[in-house]
């Protein structure tokens, strides 16, 4: 499964109700290699015989992209960041209310013409309230409201026993300064989203420092295996002397004190190739732990084989093509420009804050009224009309009373609110400007890291190629110089020292030119990482 994306994309709405889902799911998403993974699936990866497994630079890569604890811990951190653009989106959801409830009261009364003699007035009520609240991107703000209120009293002057009433409502508010607009509505959103697309980058970073170490521990096992091969054949180079020495002494032919040095030397080199396999074994322990093998208690002592060997040749390297290639896909830089616009955008919403307000609002209402007459305002008020039965009964006439548009309210004007000194916002765009200013200033300093990483990375590739000839002639001429006194030796015109000493350059030269090929090999993956190509080359990408 190839892990996708050249660059990040604008989303759409539905894909971003996806988000949180495919963040979490990023570390085990996480593959490599299309081609690699028809070769060899990712259950059959390590296949270990006996006590040791070969393991191709691309499968090290696959395994890390898989197993690495670094990289899924760090793989959650988009999609934190990207709960962000929800949190700022939520702004914009719609807020629904629902109330109901029920109230009674009995109150004393101090006269005869509120109780009609009675010593006290009781009122109860069922109230219902609904609400729909919305804010939208350009700054509006609407409000719908309805309320519907069943009350019975026995009040004297209360017309209708018991009481239906309702009203319908909607509120508006428009700013005209300080948050008015599509731009102003939607800055958060848009810098939350740009803080996203960062992290991406931030991770994608991440991932290639931790590739980049692993690719060198790789390389640094290859060396350090290629070490312990060239200090074993030294090791049996000064035995076999030593042997031919003993027998040479058996047969009266060499002096016993010949032997002394050759022991010494046996006994050094064995030292050597002690000390070299325990450097092959932390490096393999590095490596393990990288891929995270330490799971598996069958792996532990597992010794890791590199199968790659370093390229044959020089690879070309063009200044200007790197340096471009770093500007096209290296992350800090990439991040260093998008802060910049998130820093613009912040300086405008926060120009736009320092505005006053100033705010159109209207309200437009419907309301009905039903019931039925209070029979004890009968008797009162005298001939029964009291008892007229008003709007007829129930919430049915309530509703073709709201629907007639005989009865309703409305209202529209301006708010204006200024705060003197407003010294509060003046202080946020101040700091917006200078955050804008010093956001500028670092991406200038990336800029010049930028070029100072890759033309110190191409500059060592050169200084690489050179050191690998050299190296080589070095073994080679050590060769040649090493037989050269070994015939002498046969003849008796080169001493035990000569010949022990020219062994010990032989397997130097030959150490010294596998570290040459492995930096070389590690350098490369420096050159691919200061330019943000690093999983390029391992066709690696990002989403």
């Amino acid at each position: 499964m190839l892990v996708t994306t050249k660059g990040i994309r604008k989303r759409t709405e539905a894909v971003r109700a996806a988000r949180a889902l495919t963040m979490a799911a990023l570390c085990v998403c996480l593959t490599a290699m299309p081609a690699f993974a028809e070769e060899e699936p990712a259950p059959d990866l390590i296949r270990v015989e006996g006590n040791a497994v070969k393991l191709t630079l691309q499968s090290v890569m696959f395994l890390a992209l898989k197993n690495n604890l670094q990289i899924a811990f760090q793989s959650l951190a988009p999609g934190i960041s990207e709960t962000g653009i929800m949190r700022e989106e939520s702004v914009y959801d719609p807020d629904l209310s629902l109330q109901y409830g029920k109230s009674r009261s009995v109150q004393q009364v101090g006269n005869y013409l509120t109780g009609a003699g009675a010593d006290s007035v009781y009122q109860q009520a069922w109230d219902l309230k609904m609400g729909i609240m919305k804010q939208f991107v350009a700054g509006t703000s609407a409000e719908l409201k309805w309320n519907a209120i069943e009350s019975k009293t026995d009040f004297i002057f209360q017309q209708l026993v018991p009481q239906y009433k309702s009203d319908l409502s909607l509120n508006l508010t428009q700013p005209l300064l300080k948050d008015f607009g599509i731009e102003i509505g939607r800055s958060m959103i848009k810098i939350a989203n740009l803080n996203f697309e960062i992290s991406q980058y931030q991770f994608k970073n991440q991932v290639m420092e931790i590739l980049s170490g692993i690719e060198k521990s790789y390389w640094a096992l290859y060396f350090q295996n290629k070490d312990y091969e060239a200090r074993q054949k030294s090791l049996k180079a000064a035995e076999d002397l030593l042997r031919e020495f003993k027998i040479r002494i058996d047969a009266g032919t060499l002096a016993p004190i010949e032997i002394y040095q050759a022991e010494a030397e046996v006994a050094e080199r064995k030292h050597d190739l002690i000390v070299a396999a325990d450097l092959v074994k932390d490096t393999e322990d590095r490596l393990k732990t990288s891929l995270n093998l330490y799971d598996k208690k069958e792996y532990w002592d597992l010794q890791i084989i590199p199968a790659d060997d370093p390229r044959s040749g020089p690879v070309t390297v063009d200044l200007e093509q790197s340096l471009q290639e770093a500007f096209a896909y290296r992350p800090d830089y990439i991040q260093a420009k998008m802060d910049i616009e998130a820093r613009n955008i912040m300086v405008k919403y926060t120009k736009n804050q320092t505005l006053p307000r100033v705010d159109l609002f209207g309200t437009l209402g419907t309301m009905g009224l039903a019931g039925r007459g209070n029979p004890n305002a009968a008797s009162f008020m005298g001939g029964g009309g009291g008892g007229k039965n008003l709007v007829n009964t129930g919430w049915p006439d309530v509703a073709d009373s709201m629907a007639s548009g005989d009865y309703y309210n409305y209202a529209a004007g301006v708010k204006i609110q200024f705060p003197f000194g407003n010294r509060f916002a003046k202080s946020q765009y101040s700091k917006a400007k200078l955050e804008s200013a010093r956001a500028a200033t670092f991406l200038k300093e990336v800029e010049n890291n930028v070029i100072n990483d890759v033309r110190g990375a191409v500059r060592q590739i050169d200084t690489d190629i050179k050191r690998i000839e050299a190296s080589r002639a070095t073994m080679r001429l050590a060769d040649e110089r090493l037989k050269a006194e070994e015939k002498k030796y046969a003849v008796g015109l080169a001493t035990t020292h000569d010949l022990l000493e020219y062994q010990d350059k032989l397997a130097k030269a030959e150490s010294g030119y596998a570290f040459a090929k492995a930096a070389y090999e590690q350098n490369l993956a420096d050159l691919a990482r200061v330019k943000g190509m690093l999983l390029e080359t391992f066709n690696i990408t990002i989403d």
